[in-house]
């Protein structure tokens, strides 16, 4: 099952530029929409798919507000994974790439008859997690599939994906309006948290999707979302070992070294914390890398720089 807001925040100009060349029939069919992570790149390429599929609806895509209507067949049935001309893809949590088979499943979609003889659209969200094999299989659909098969893919600009593939599509880019960011966590969680965070989630630029996330931790472990500043956040991780246990915490772990690490730097003005960050960034992606003992880093971590 996959999830989106129904109201779509920051990307109203680009949005309505699809809705136009859809129109005078000149959208594209292979769609590559980049942007940095966390900014909601999935959120824009689902409002697109809800917009296709709603538009013989009486319950269709509001253009003009953008906002998908909640009763709309197709919204429930592309929330299911279920709507008979929607394939999404993304990389399986336990998975470190989108493998193979995932792609030879989108290709048998694809040689399926149409339903309705309408439009198929396929989603790939992050196409960065393609290894080789996956990635090739993918080109190779590009190439080979007609303009009754749309494609939409999803790009973290922070990583590397083929020039092949980039070559084959249309690239569009999305920066986000972080005058939008409190908006979107209220729409998320039909309440203004962004009020209650810590003042240090709110003097760094954070995504979207780290904020959201970081949230919905901190209110499954009961903790106090005001209280808690990057350093406390930190201590609670490293205490109760959530980097082994909790997906988020293990994937944007240093996200929290960055925010710490960025007060440290802004209170005394000291150079050395932008040195400490880099120097602790390495370290953790060389552990996750090699799969080395994450233990050893955050104890290290925690008597260096939390027990000063």
């Amino acid at each position: 099952m996959i999830n989106t807001t129904l109201k779509l925040f920051s990307y109203n100009e680009l949005f309505n530029h699809f809705v136009n060349l859809d129109i005078k029939k000149k959208l594209p069919s292979r769609i590559l929409l980049a942007g940095q992570e966390g900014i909601g790149k999935t959120s824009f390429a689902l409002h697109l798919v809800n917009y296709f599929f709603s538009q013989n609806e009486i319950t269709k895509y509001d253009v003009k507000n953008t906002i998908i209507n909640k009763d709309s067949v197709s919204f429930n049935l592309i929330n299911n994974l279920s709507h008979p001309n929607f394939f999404y893809i993304s990389r399986n949590q336990e998975k470190k790439f989108i493998e193979i088979d995932q792609i030879r499943n989108m290709i048998n979609f694809l040689n399926k008859s149409s339903f309705n003889s309408n439009k198929k659209i396929i989603l790939i969200d992050s196409v960065e997690d393609l290894n080789t094999n996956s990635s090739n299989a993918l080109l190779k659909s590009l190439e080979e599939s007609n303009s009754q098969n749309i494609f939409i893919l999803t790009y973290n600009l922070n990583k590397h994906i083929p020039d092949t593939i980039k070559s084959r599509c249309l690239t569009f880019k999305l920066n986000f309006n972080y005058k939008e960011l409190s908006n979107v966590i209220k729409e998320h969680f039909d309440y203004d948290f962004y009020s209650d965070l810590n003042d240090d989630f709110k003097s760094i630029i954070l995504s979207p999707k780290f904020l959201i996330d970081h949230i919905t931790f901190i209110n499954d472990n009961n903790l106090d979302l005001k209280s808690h500043d990057a350093e406390t956040t930190i201590r609670h991780i490293v205490n109760n070992k959530f980097y082994k246990k909790n997906l988020f915490i293990s994937n944007y772990f240093q996200s929290y070294i960055e925010i710490y690490f960025t007060k440290m730097y802004s209170k005394t003005k000291d150079y050395k914390y932008y040195d400490f960050f880099i120097s602790s960034v390495t370290e953790h992606n060389l552990m996750n890398k090699y799969n080395l003992d994450l233990d050893s880093f955050f104890l290290k971590f925690d008597q260096k720089f939390l027990n000063n």
